[in-house]
């Protein structure tokens, strides 16, 4: 399918770009950084995003609905085709033509990953994906960050995607956003209005939909340092091992008060199994102030599936997802204090 016209803009600095992504907002504008997703949606049927909306009227009641200069009837607009199912898709802001790209190739402040003084991490927007999983900072105290690192993509995807764009995109399946919500992420959004932090797991709001603002960039995600007695892993389950959206995607943080001791902290995120990434918050309750055994970690397992709110699609039903989260959540969280145990 034939890309539609666009116009490339390239900013020098980030207040530059935040200026870009506000003076174009009427006319559609999209930020461009590793470009494997937004190549994708551009490529799917499209329309501009400019084309008059009505704000309701007797055949579309509900208003904001694409239109052409005057609303048609429904029998006549051939976008209402099908019962309405094309113009519903294309409602959907990512397959909307972009008049505009703001591109961010010129931006080197937001690339490389940083050991910060308090042991903590920075890794830049722009870096990539292949950079994060060879990094032996990242293996080796945010192991889950590497992992679905590892499990991104093909090694062309993983050399062009970036941190950034898969956290950015807000999909329910993104292999890096799960992790960075185990791990304690939080993400730096930059505005005209200034520079804020949120937590990674209060970002995305629905399938694409995020708190992000239209003049908002994602420069930096920041990962707490790591504490004694503590590991990561994250696990994605999919139909194939290569250029695959996950089936189930589970990442699992957790340290123990002592050596064989009781858990001191959990966190459980869900990838595919809702329509955000979850934190599944039960297992807290679960796991926390308990001694580890086989008895615990099936019921942290059971409460992450409880936590989990799946669909059914043609990757998988929503009673096949519920099943995984609750293994892949008891094979991690074995894994995990497998590894703490050996000091990895």
């Amino acid at each position: 399918m034939i890309l539609p016209r666009f116009d490339v803009l390239v900013p020098e600095t980030v207040d530059e770009a935040c200026a870009m992504l506000s003076d174009h907002a009427d006319e559609g504008v999209r930020l461009l950084a590793g470009g494997t997703d937004l190549l994708v949606d551009l490529r799917r049927p499209i329309i501009p995003q400019h084309v008059p909306r009505c704000d309701g009227c007797p055949t579309h009641p509900e208003g904001r609905v694409l239109s052409t200069t005057e609303c048609a009837p429904s029998d006549t607009d051939p976008l209402m085709a099908s019962g309405g199912s094309i113009r519903t898709a294309l409602e959907d802001p990512r397959h909307a033509a972009p008049a505009y790209l703001v591109s961010l190739h010129k931006l080197d402040q937001l690339r490389g990953i940083e050991r910060l003084a308090d042991g903590g991490m920075r890794i830049g927007a722009l870096t990539s994906i292949s950079e994060i999983e060879r990094s032996p900072d990242v293996r080796e105290g945010w192991t889950a960050l590497a992992e679905g690192a590892d499990s991104l993509g093909s090694p062309l995807v993983r050399n062009r995607g970036t941190l950034g764009g898969n956290i950015a995109n807000a999909r329910p399946a993104a292999d890096m956003a799960v992790p960075t919500i185990a791990l304690g992420g939080t993400l730096t959004l930059r505005g005209s209005s200034g520079t804020r932090n949120i937590p990674a797991k209060d970002f995305p709001r629905g399938p694409g939909l995020s708190v992000i603002k239209q003049d908002e960039i994602l420069t930096d995600i920041h990962y707490p340092p790591p504490v004694p007695y503590s590991g990561s892993a994250y696990y994605k389950l999919a139909n194939r091992k290569a250029l695959e959206i996950s089936t189930v995607g589970v990442a699992v943080w957790l340290t123990l008060k002592e050596p064989g001791g009781p858990v001191a902290d959990v966190q459980v995120a869900l990838g595919a199994a809702g329509p955000v990434p979850i934190l599944a918050e039960s297992v807290r309750g679960v796991l926390i102030g308990k001694v580890p055994n086989e008895e615990t970690l099936l019921r942290a397992a059971r409460a992450a599936a409880g936590d989990s709110r799946p669909i059914d699609d043609h990757r998988g039903s929503a009673w096949y997802r519920v099943q995984m989260v609750e293994q892949l959540t008891l094979r991690l969280l074995r894994a995990v204090l497998k590894r703490i145990q050996e000091g990895q």
